[in-house]
């Protein structure tokens, strides 16, 4: 990866440097060593702000590794399948941003850089792992190997994301159209109710009060009344969203040690998949190991930081991760298996597929208990609903009586 390095000369005056590291400690730490005071690391084109993140969005990543590894593994040269893909951009009417980046890479190699050069210097469009990944194959100017693992490691983690997804929305749908019941009782039902509720006035129980004058003033002011519903979706989606939220829901699931075994195992998953990938793809251990922590929750990726120095200094891989919590009990087995056969790359990934099938089956299991347990508190709520409705017509039934 290309990091920008800026900072002081020798004789004090400002200096920018472009420099090829794992991370930007490596990076700094070249500087140093060209006698560079280092003010600050950034990687390059990391700044792009808005227009960078809209060319990410733009720019299908997947399909562009689909088809740059078809026209390579049909014989055309690299650069000559960056020109198709980019005149194939233009004529099929996709985004012009996106043709621009295929034109700077074929621009790039007749220039005489390098693919993973050029690929760096756009941070936004292209991950760091692909990347690394491209670097390596560079050794052999063989890219297609590097495109189809990548290409499939793309596929599995959307498979595993997509199945998530849909063990939640049946949930979410549940809450959703329980939401708009009880909305619809409240705002429109209780006030048709409301002028047969006149007569009773405080004799009314409580509860049934509370729901006339809310039902009263929705039916009264629908305006206000949307306006209110909408910023307070709003607020809880902007609360769900906000980082502190979220640590705060990942510190409640960890108190259930069920929760906490599955977040370990989510965490271990991805951190295998995308070793995997970095370590078949001909990347050294303790590089890959650095490009992968940046990767990781902040926890994570302090004990991986610590697992990598241990591989510096000649400890094994399976030890050096059993002893920082990043090997399960199955995972240390994958791995002490690749260790002694040289396997390495392939059991990594043995173990991801191991886990993340573990947490999809979680993810059923929760789903199927989850929604029924939802759909039973929605149903309480509602029914509470419709007999404070009712209960006043018990009581005037009585009075008549």
């Amino acid at each position: 990866m290309r990091f920008r390095v800026q900072g002081l000369a020798a004789d004090a005056s400002a200096q920018t440097l472009v420099l090829d590291a794992a991370d930007a400690t490596e990076a700094r730490r070249q500087a140093l060593a060209q006698g560079m005071a280092v003010v600050d690391v950034r990687p390059v084109g990391a700044d792009g702000g808005l227009f960078a993140r809209r060319l990410a969005r733009g720019f299908d990543l997947d399909l562009f590794c689909q088809e740059l590894l078809a026209l390579l593994e049909g014989g055309v040269t690299l650069n000559e399948a960056l020109e198709t893909l980019a005149e194939k951009s233009v004529h099929s009417a996709r985004d012009d941003e996106a043709a621009a980046v295929l034109r700077d890479l074929s621009r790039a190699l007749q220039e005489g850089r390098s693919l993973s050069g050029a690929m760096a210097d756009r941070p936004a469009v292209f991950p760091a792992v692909l990347v690394a990944s491209m670097r390596a194959s560079e050794r052999t100017s063989d890219y297609a190997p590097a495109l189809m693992r990548y290409h499939r490691y793309r596929r599995l983690v959307a498979d595993v994301r997509g199945r998530l997804v849909a063990a939640a929305t049946y949930p979410l749908l549940l809450l959703v159209v329980s939401l708009l019941v009880l909305l619809f009782l409240v705002g429109y039902v209780v006030p048709r109710f409301a002028s047969v509720y006149a007569e009773l006035g405080d004799r009314m129980p409580a509860g049934s009060r509370a729901i006339v004058w809310l039902g009263q003033t929705i039916g009264e002011q629908p305006a206000v009344a949307a306006v209110l519903f909408a910023a307070s979706l709003a607020a809880v989606v902007a609360f769900v969203r906000a980082p502190l939220s979220r640590r705060l829901a990942i510190r409640l699931a960890r108190a259930w040690p069920r929760l906490d075994a599955l977040l370990h195992a989510a965490g271990c998953a991805q951190l295998y998949r995308t070793l995997a990938l970095l370590v078949q793809g001909g990347i050294a251990l303790p590089a890959a190991l650095a490009m992968v922590q940046d990767l990781l929750p902040a926890t994570m990726g302090e004990r991986l930081r610590a697992c990598r120095r241990d591989v510096d200094e000649g400890r094994g891989f399976t030890a050096s991760m059993a002893a920082h919590r990043l090997a399960t009990p199955v995972a240390a087995r994958f791995f002490r298996v690749g260790e002694s056969g040289g396997r390495l790359g392939e059991m990594i990934e043995r173990a991801a597929d191991f886990h993340e099938a573990e947490l999809v089956r979680a993810a059923d299991w929760f789903g199927r208990v989850i929604g029924p347990a939802l759909m039973l508190v929605m149903g309480v709520v509602i029914g509470v609903v419709v007999i404070l409705m009712y209960l006043p017509i018990f009581q005037l039934s009585e009075a008549v009586q």
